[in-house]
């Protein structure tokens, strides 16, 4: 057996042993649109404080991998955006440099990418 017949094996290996913990964050982004659903219709038929639009997007930001999630993410930011334009701007690059850092490279805002390193 060669590298890559080696290779190829350990991969799909790992696959299998991720299935279950693959099936359980399914699980866990399926229970996180339900709940936060109502809360998101909630929070942008009213005018909510900046702090809890804040602390709605810190904690949507969490799953904003899902699509749904992140629907309602934009949803969140699309409301609020004239009422609060620097939070959102915020976190929308806070999302971007989480779920799209691609976006970011050959931007101004690259250096965001590495605000970590230090």
């Amino acid at each position: 057996m060669d590298n890559q017949e080696t290779l190829e094996q350990d991969v799909k290996k790992l696959v299998k042993d991720l299935e279950p913990l693959i099936q359980q964050m399914k699980i866990i982004n399926d229970h996180a649109v339900v709940a936060y659903t109502p809360l998101v219709d909630d929070l942008c038929r009213r005018k909510a404080s900046q702090n809890e639009v804040e602390l709605m997007l810190d904690y949507l930001l969490m799953f904003a991998g899902d699509d749904r999630m992140l629907a309602l993410y934009k949803r969140v930011c699309r409301a609020y955006w004239e009422m609060y334009p620097e939070s959102i701007a915020f976190y929308i690059m806070e999302y971007r440099k989480e779920y799209d850092p691609e976006s970011l490279v050959g931007t101004k805002y690259e250096y965001l990418l590495h605000e970590d390193d230090e």
